[in-house]
């Protein structure tokens, strides 16, 4: 066995020999696939690229929680047939050992070029190399905590804030599958991680591991001792999952909960990101959209958000000012969807707002259900690319709200 690295928080010998074996395979299938010279690093990612993935009880047995998160980073170009059919390899290696595996590829200079995400950040310092030398990564200093975009994280939060949209959705069912309820377990989950991860960001205190969050939430002074305890259960959870815990809860109620409590933390942490300690929900769009800039967007960033702004002139007719327009044609489709999702998520309608949100969500009629409808097909549109792939996968229709 040619890999032998602590893949989980708890270190379970039998589960690392299993993820081990796995992770040769899949080298083996890059190997097999791709020339030595266009691989520059086969790396895992995610929960067990950090040594920090989860394990749970199943049949008596403890098995891996989380999907394996490959990511090939390669020199030049590659054949997209040829990726198309190692990710096919994956899948059936994926059955076979009853483990999600997913898989991406980059071209290794693209990759470097990236700049202010988190995810860069996470990946420079929690990850597994299984092929090629990762050095350069490690090395690459632009993948800095410092140099974190506020805006890559406000994105982040709202990501992670959908999935309660979805949950929402899922309970409107008049019963729910147990595979239904623990999606929408794990989807809190996720969400009160993200929003925690916001919360440190802004607070000066995110670090790319979940253990070494977990103790920098529990330290900061001005964070209410009820949220640090969501937190810590949250991460808890995540290393070693208890759905039995959670399935004794109204779910429905649970989800509101959650929903009120995180909108505490998603107002905290932009009167921080906007230097504004006065802010509430009802002020936040203009603020936001006022303070907006992107000074890191590429070009073809750039000029995707332009085009946006230009396919939606009657949005900028509802704008009441030229820097609210010019700020309006920076953020694009999915910055503007973030800057909407407060008032979607927390069922905030301020007047003052109602033909503008109408306009941006191409509402027909201006209804609670209609906004959600309408945010999530736009937010699969636009927002998250993943998105589209949940809502499959448990044939969820949101044409039928």
């Amino acid at each position: 066995m040619r890999h032998n690295q602590q893949l989980t928080y708890y270190n379970n010998q039998k589960i690392k020999d299993y993820l081990n074996i796995v992770l040769d395979e899949i080298s083996t299938i890059f190997e097999d696939s791709f020339e030595k010279d266009k691989t520059a690093a086969l790396i895992l990612i995610g929960g067990y690229g950090r040594g920090e993935g989860g394990i749970m009880m199943k049949n008596g047995q403890y098995h891996p929680h989380n999907n394996l998160d490959i990511l090939y980073i390669h020199n030049g170009s590659v054949d997209s047939k040829v990726v198309e059919a190692v990710d096919k390899a994956l899948q059936a290696l994926a059955k076979t050992y009853d483990i999600g595996i997913d898989m991406s590829a980059i071209n290794k200079q693209k990759l470097l070029k990236l700049d202010g995400l988190v995810i860069g950040y996470d990946m420079r310092f929690g990850h597994k190399t299984l092929l090629g030398d990762s050095t350069f990564l490690k090395n690459h200093e632009a993948f800095s905590l410092s140099n974190i975009d506020p805006i890559d994280i406000r994105q982040l939060l709202v990501n992670r804030g959908t999935l309660l949209l979805i949950n929402r959705v899922l309970l409107k069912k008049h019963s729910l599958s147990e595979d239904e309820k623990k999606l929408i377990i794990k989807h809190a989950i996720k969400s009160i991680i993200g929003y925690g991860d916001a919360l440190l960001f802004f607070h000066n205190a995110y670090h790319w591991s979940y253990a070494q969050k977990q103790s920098n939430m529990s330290e900061l002074s001005d964070i209410d001792e009820a949220i640090k305890k969501l937190y810590a259960d949250a991460l808890l959870f995540r290393f070693k999952p208890n759905y039995e815990l959670y399935l004794q809860k109204d779910l429905n109620e649970w989800n509101d909960e959650l929903i009120v409590i995180l909108s505490s933390i998603h107002l905290q942490c932009e009167k921080i990101n906007l230097s504004q300690s006065n802010l509430d929900w009802r002020s936040y769009f203009n603020i936001a959209l006022e303070n907006g800039s992107y000074p890191r967007q590429k070009v073809m960033q750039k000029a995707k958000s332009f085009l946006h702004g230009l396919n939606n002139i009657p949005v900028l007719k509802e704008l009441k000012s030229v820097t609210d327009m010019k700020n309006y044609m920076q953020f694009g489709a999915k910055g503007m969807l973030s800057l909407l999702f407060p008032y979607i998520a927390y069922k905030i309608y301020p007047q003052q707002y109602c033909g503008l949100f109408k306009t941006s969500l191409q509402l027909q009629r201006s209804d609670e259900q209609e906004y959600l409808k309408r945010f999530l097909m736009l937010w699969s549109q636009h927002g998250d690319t993943n998105f589209k792939n949940v809502l499959n996968s448990y044939n969820i229709k949101l044409e039928n709200l």
